[in-house]
């Protein structure tokens, strides 16, 4: 499953590895940024802006269904986009990434909608979301990669969490702006207002684009180029030797893309359509539990080097499985100050400890050749079924009148993520510095 510990891998200096987790931090701090004010803006504006409908419901669930036709194509870009990870370098596919996804957020800010220009509004809103999922796609793999290839030795599962880190902070700093933006009146946000986070996205892009330039190449795969063992076919080698790895991490990590989903997408809809409730206490929850994530975040990795990853995992993932039914219980109270727990909780502490334990379990589980294929490939997998939950949630919410479908199906996903937890061998190392293995 692992090389032997007393392998020796190159390691970084301590400047380059200081790049390494700058870049890459604000690099997936502008990925979840563009990602997540697509999402939200999908909650709170696209219904009436690009599909309009005499239904309120089947203007959210076209909505939502634009939000989710940006999943299906992440496995595009784990297979056909992360491999140049593998075949030309880490460091050139990050600043492809980063270009695709500034470029397709500024012109949704741009976008006429169905008023102005009529069905074509909608047509090109699909178009630039499957632009920037391409990046996206690739984009997070590719710096868990990146990162616990630079890290420290022993450190691995601390600096794998750099990603996970940059996650938090850009949703963070998408739902404090559409947070600000929610004081504007209803019509002035629904006419401007929700174009300002694409906009200012975009002006982000230039200052991840200086610092990934500047990055050094990862140690690992630039060590693979001086003997000459990179890999022509990392999607060929991966599902030859590797499919067992490639099938049980991607079951592991779908409730994390599910969750992902169900706790910063749906959930708002949820308050402000099903409940009744202003978008504020969600948004609030929100933002609190990206809070209270950045100090979850590192301890968790801190405790994966320390005692392994699967007991991290797997707290992370019954947690989430036993508070499923609690979390919407509290939602259902209506009561703002319980929807900010409720949040919290699921969103702060479950989902967050075991986003951060899956950067370095997932890196341990390829082999450096093929390292970076298999970490998208892993999550791309799972993808599409995150970017559909908010349209299969608020179906099953419309069909049951009751969360209880929803409720169940996360629990029994976390129970199934539990069970390929349990069946993945432990990819620590002592020394935590040997590359996984298949």
């Amino acid at each position: 499953m692992t090389t032997p510990a007393s392998t020796q891998l190159p390691t970084a200096s301590s400047r380059s590895r200081r790049r390494a987790v700058a870049a890459n931090l604000i690099g997936t701090v502008l990925e979840w940024y563009d990602f997540y004010v697509f999402g939200t803006a999908t909650a709170l504006a696209f219904a009436p802006l690009f599909f309009p409908s005499e239904s309120p419901l089947a203007g959210t669930l076209a909505a939502f269904a634009t939000y989710a036709i940006g999943f299906v194509f992440r496995p595009v870009a784990g297979m056909v986009i992360a491999r140049w990870g593998d075949t030309v370098g880490r460091k050139q596919l990050l600043v492809f990434c980063l270009v695709l996804m500034g470029v397709a957020t500024a012109a949704i800010g741009l976008l006429p909608t169905y008023a102005e220009i009529g069905v074509i509004a909608p047509i090109l809103l699909v178009f630039l979301r499957l632009l920037q999922s391409l990046g996206a796609g690739a984009e997070y793999g590719t710096a868990v990669t990146m990162t616990s290839e630079f890290s420290a030795p022993g450190r691995r599962g601390l600096f794998a969490t750099v990603p996970a880190l940059g996650v938090s902070l850009g949703v963070m700093l998408g739902t404090g702006v559409f947070g600000l933006l929610s004081l504007l009146p209803r019509a002035d946000f629904l006419i401007w207002g929700w174009r300002l986070p694409f906009l200012f996205g975009f002006c982000l892009v230039f200052v991840g684009l200086y610092l990934r330039l500047r990055v050094d190449e990862s140690p690992e795969f630039a060590e693979l180029k001086r003997t000459g063992t990179v890999t022509r076919n990392p999607i060929r080698e991966l599902l030859r030797g590797s499919r067992k790895n490639l099938a049980l991490a991607s079951l592991a990590r779908s409730t994390e893309a599910v969750c992902a989903q169900l706790f910063n997408v749906f959930a708002i809809s949820y308050c402000t359509q099903q409940l009744d409730m202003d978008a504020g206490p969600a948004l609030t929850g929100v933002l609190l539990g990206n809070a209270v994530g950045l100090a979850v975040i590192p301890l968790t990795g801190q405790l994966a080097d320390r005692v392994g990853r699967r007991p991290v995992f797997l707290f992370g993932l019954l947690f989430t499985a036993a508070f499923v039914f609690p979390f919407f219980w509290l939602l259902e109270t209506r009561e703002p100050l319980l929807v900010v727990v409720a949040l919290t909780l699921a969103y702060g502490l479950g989902l967050k400890i075991v986003l951060a334990v899956a950067g370095a379990y997932l890196a341990e589980m390829f082999e450096p050749r093929i390292r970076n294929t298999g970490v998208n490939v892993a999550r791309s997998i799972s993808d599409p079924l995150g970017g559909f939950t908010p349209l299969i949630a608020t179906a099953l919410v419309a069909a049951s009148g009751s969360f209880w479908p929803v409720a169940a199906l996360v629990l029994l996903l976390a129970l199934a993520s539990t069970g390929a937890v349990l069946a993945s061998p432990e990819t620590r190392e002592p020394a935590d510095r040997s590359g996984g293995g298949s």
